[in-house]
């Protein structure tokens, strides 16, 4: 087990969003289903035998999504960056991950259970470390016009 977990937390559709997250990455699987007990329902005020907690995996990373109840809800201030090598692979999960879900500016999104990604390109990292402050800004004035990001597009500012 990873020493630093993320625990997101779901009011009740923590076993759906994450069967549908390994569904989407290699290397990912579901790796333990826990329930409320009566004690825990008592206290929670979710059914008895509902899901509690579901440990999984995404591409290696560990996580853990709660069913809580509403009283906390995920937001922006916390996302998950997908680093991605190519446009196929931004287009397949923006595609997947924005059906029912929000485009937001520069390849953020939030999916339909409240969670916010980042789908970004490998590329760009290295686009905005260049030491020439023309071409970081350049490439900066292009990915600020986008809610998903254009690779082709961004490489052409990157170029002049």
């Amino acid at each position: 087990m990873q020493k630093i977990i993320l625990n997101l937390w779901y009011n009740t559709q923590a076993e759906e969003a994450a069967s549908f997250y390994i569904s989407l990455f290699q290397n990912s699987r579901i790796n333990r289903i826990t329930r409320y007990r009566a004690s825990g329902a008592e206290v929670s005020g979710m059914p008895e035998g509902s899901v509690l907690s579901v440990e999984f995996v995404l591409d290696g990373q560990e996580y853990v999504a709660i069913n809580g109840g509403p009283a906390f809800k995920l937001t922006s201030a916390a996302s998950l960056m997908v680093s991605c090598d190519t446009q196929e692979e931004i287009d397949r999960l923006w595609g997947a991950f924005i059906k029912e879900g929000e485009a937001l500016d520069c390849g953020w999104l939030t999916d339909k259970y409240g969670l916010t990604w980042q789908i970004v390109s490998t590329a760009l990292n290295s686009m905005l470390a260049d030491p020439d402050p023309d071409r970081v800004e350049r490439v900066n004035k292009a990915m600020f016009g986008m809610q998903k990001l254009d690779l082709a597009a961004l490489e052409a500012a990157y170029n002049g």
